[in-house]
């Protein structure tokens, strides 16, 4: 039974995540990107030449999901795909001159939020708040076969 007392964290939790989400595709809006997009080309971006599913494992979206997304971010000049030298049936994925040109001007955007979300925490708040966080996500991702 999940009382109240209990379903307080996991709210907040998804409240913060949810405005999260929120502020940074509203900072985004004026670029035509939202943070699903800016996530998938910035991981592009610092891994060259990853896969389509490499792609959609890291953002934890379908393949479908992330085909389409690929799609539109193609037609926008900002990905480009390429033949796997080793699988005809997968592509690899690179970024163009317009989408790094693109990340360097909305690179402030990501500073800006971190800094006005956490304003109100100190330097060793912010360190705990981060640690907590990190040590609920391994728990989170550990093998589930282990938990009775």
């Amino acid at each position: 039974m999940v009382r109240m007392k209990d379903d307080l964290i996991r709210s907040l939790i998804h409240d913060v995540a949810h405005q999260l989400r929120l502020r940074i595709d509203e900072a985004l809006r004026p670029y035509d990107l939202t943070r699903v997009t800016w996530l998938a080309i910035s991981i592009v971006d610092q891994n060259e030449m990853l896969t389509q599913s490499e792609l959609a494992a890291r953002l934890e979206l379908g393949t479908a999901a992330t085909g389409k997304l690929i799609d539109r971010l193609e037609e926008r000049g900002l990905v480009r795909r390429h033949d796997h030298p080793d699988d005809r049936r997968a592509n690899l994925l690179s970024i163009t001159d317009q989408a790094r040109d693109l990340l360097e001007r909305i690179e402030p955007i990501g500073e800006f939020l971190r800094e006005d979300v956490l304003q109100d925490l100190g330097q060793h708040e912010r360190q705990r708040l981060r640690q907590s966080l990190q040590t609920i996500k391994c728990r989170l991702t550990e093998d589930r076969s282990q938990v009775a």
